[in-house]
């Protein structure tokens, strides 16, 4: 899978702002992508109608899944005016969150 980078400046001071959505067909509900922010800043995945999925502040999730048949969004929450780079790909797993974040 091809890497998709995209940069995100943040409109508000610690607020949550989505910075990606995600819709797949039900024949790709198993598929996942993994998603890194660069500097790290809290995350959150929500599905549907609103329902927090994960939240972090490693500053990487995975995204997809059964529930990405609705739709899902990813969302940051930083300073007004920081901006961060979001790299989306393969699936992270683990040690690749563990190594990256100690870069």
């Amino acid at each position: 899978m091809e890497m998709h980078i995209i940069t995100h400046t943040f409109k508000t001071d610690g607020e949550w702002e989505t910075i990606d959505s995600l819709w797949y067909s039900p024949f790709f509900y198993w598929q996942k992508n993994g998603l890194r922010v660069t500097p790290p800043v809290p995350l959150r995945l929500i599905a549907g109608f609103g329902h927090v999925l994960h939240e972090t502040d490693d500053g990487w999730l995975n995204t997809g899944g059964a529930s990405a048949m609705l739709l899902q969004r990813t969302q940051a929450r930083g300073a007004k005016g920081q901006t961060i780079r979001v790299d989306i790909g393969e699936e992270i797993f683990e040690a690749d969150g563990a190594a990256a974040a100690q870069k």
